[in-house]
């Protein structure tokens, strides 16, 4: 699942550290860690795809040459 995270968090879920986890990052993590970070209110679910993510300019000058 893909989580951004909000706020820097400290402590162990299942053996793993969030303290690695940066603020305004997202990251691909196990459902379990997924949702112990947004009960916690240090992450939210990301939606988006990478690809949806990018500037909404790109692509938008693409014109057909006639």
């Amino acid at each position: 699942m893909k989580v951004r995270i909000l706020r820097p968090s400290l402590g162990h879920v299942n053996g793993v550290s969030l303290r690695h986890y940066r603020p305004n990052e997202t990251y691909e993590v196990p459902p379990s860690i997924a949702n112990y970070l947004v009960a916690q209110g240090v992450a939210s679910f990301e939606m988006r795809n990478r690809e949806e993510s990018a500037s909404p300019r790109e692509g938008a000058d693409r014109r057909r040459k006639s």
